[in-house]
């Protein structure tokens, strides 16, 4: 029995060291985990030896900033610090942002052809750039009624007529798109060129505008547009094609461009039931986009009115239009005498809607700056 104590106290005094030993060799306490031990158990988690040694430095910094390793933790702080920095930079580049207002405010254009409308009267068709990436909505082709700034080879800019419907809204889908940071499926964010989105534009010009634009060609180098002047025609009152189904266009001189441009997209025409163009002009041979006037009848409904008297005598003389007056608008393009002789119609005929091509729209207000322009 004696024996078999000692045997077993031998037991108990042997267990403790084999017990110790085992932790040593397999799972070492707190106290005998140094930095060797830590640099030891972070590759295992799939991090560089170089990696491990910075992260090392840096918690031996922050445990004794004012020892050995504050030189270790002033190299780590400057270099989180440049990491933060990198990842703000990276982070504006896909940040929403107002559509072109860092671009330049003029941009190069085409000319593609150009044809005499009349003796002293040419249409000049551009080819513009148009996206939101790199024109703004302020400087931009959105209403009719607006007048398209002009340069040939850096010369004063030249006020002119656009014969064009505005820039259709539907191809700055793209852009906007982009500048909201959006992204589509499979798409990653890397640096990317601005869409460019091109787009017509349909001048008129005159001999009284320089022989430089008179002459243009598809030849013509230099040409440049710059921002669209004015806020464009005052429809919103007429923009109800419910309470107003019937529009009379009053055009005479340059003003049958803007008609033109109402009618090809500036007006909605198709959803009224009845739109009529009196077209007065000096004699029947001076009579400017002659061949687009079946066109507007088959596309647009608008049926067009040639003549050579007063608006008033010509609205008397014609038998085709019925009209309401309080369910009818009167638009007049021409200058000061095209708006006397719509006066005087309205008067006549009692309509009481009355749209004036030198009464713009409201100014806008912009997201840019917050101020009128």
């Amino acid at each position: 029995m004696a024996r078999g104590v000692r045997t077993t106290r031998a037991m108990a005094a042997a267990a403790p060291t084999t017990t110790t030993g085992a932790m040593m060799a397999g799972h070492p306490s707190r106290r005998s985990r140094g930095p060797k031990a830590f640099r030891r158990s972070i590759p295992s988690c799939g991090i560089s030896s170089g990696g491990a040694r910075d992260c090392w430095s840096a918690c031996r910094a922050l445990a004794d900033p004012a020892g050995a390793g504050a030189a270790d933790a002033s190299e780590v702080v400057d270099e989180l610090k440049k990491l933060k920095q990198e990842k703000l930079e990276r982070a504006g580049k896909y940040r929403a942002k107002v559509a072109g207002t860092e671009t330049p405010e003029w941009t190069g254009a085409r000319v593609v052809a150009a044809r005499e409308l009349l003796p002293k009267l040419r249409e000049v068709v551009l080819e513009v750039e148009t996206s939101r990436e790199l024109v703004s909505l302020r400087n931009s082709y959105c209403a009719a009624g607006k007048l398209a700034q002009l340069k040939v080879k850096g010369s004063d800019a030249l006020a002119l007529t656009p014969a064009s419907a505005p820039f259709a809204p539907e191809a700055q889908h793209g852009p906007l798109l982009k500048l909201r940071g959006d992204l589509t499926a499979g798409q990653t964010k890397l640096p990317e060129d601005p869409i460019e989105v091109k787009q017509r534009l349909s001048v008129l010009v005159t001999p009284d505008d320089g022989d430089h634009v008179y002459t243009l060609s598809p030849d013509t180098s230099g040409v440049e547009v710059g921002p669209f002047l004015g806020a464009g025609l005052n429809l919103r009152k007429i923009r109800s094609v419910y309470n107003y189904p019937t529009v009379i266009l009053l055009a005479e001189g340059q003003g049958i461009g803007t008609a033109k441009a109402l009618i090809e997209g500036g007006m909605d025409v198709r959803y009224r039931e009845s739109v009529t163009l009196f077209y007065k002009v000096p004699h029947q041979e001076s009579v400017a986009f002659a061949e687009e006037q079946q066109q507007w009848l088959d596309q647009y409904g608008v049926r067009t009115v040639v003549h050579t008297e007063s608006f008033l005598d010509a609205f008397d003389d014609d038998e085709l239009l019925e009209y309401h007056p309080e369910a009818t608008a009167v638009i007049s393009l021409g200058g000061e005498e095209a708006e006397r002789g719509a006066e005087e119609l309205c008067e006549d005929a009692e309509i009481g809607t009355h749209i004036r091509a030198s009464e713009e729209m409201q100014e806008m207000h912009y997201a840019d700056t917050g101020r009128v322009v």
